[in-house]
């Protein structure tokens, strides 16, 4: 399971696209250099058909202002104890 993590290069994007951050980085830290993306490399692979699975892993509240299209949302602090309902046969971005 590759993650592509995004980090914003000032660019205009939706408030979750901001910071993907890679499953481990949501629990323990930032996620390597080789599995980081930016903004323009998410979105090629989008373009390209890549298949993805954004989850949102901000709080209720962050989300209530908008969210990335076909994204589902798991905070954080749940984010371990719900990894088993997660595909692992996808790649995952976690924001």
């Amino acid at each position: 399971m590759v993650s592509i993590p995004v980090k914003s290069r000032g660019r205009f994007l939706p408030a979750a696209a901001c910071g993907l951050l890679l499953a481990a980085a949501a629990v323990r830290g930032q996620a390597p250099p080789e599995q980081r993306a930016d903004v323009d490399e998410l979105k090629a692979a989008i373009d390209a058909g890549a298949t993805l699975l954004l989850i949102d892993v901000r709080e209720d509240w962050e989300v209530a202002g908008g969210s990335m299209p076909g994204s589902i949302h798991i905070p954080v602090a749940e984010l371990e104890r719900r990894m088993p309902d997660i595909p692992k046969d996808v790649r995952l971005v976690f924001f």
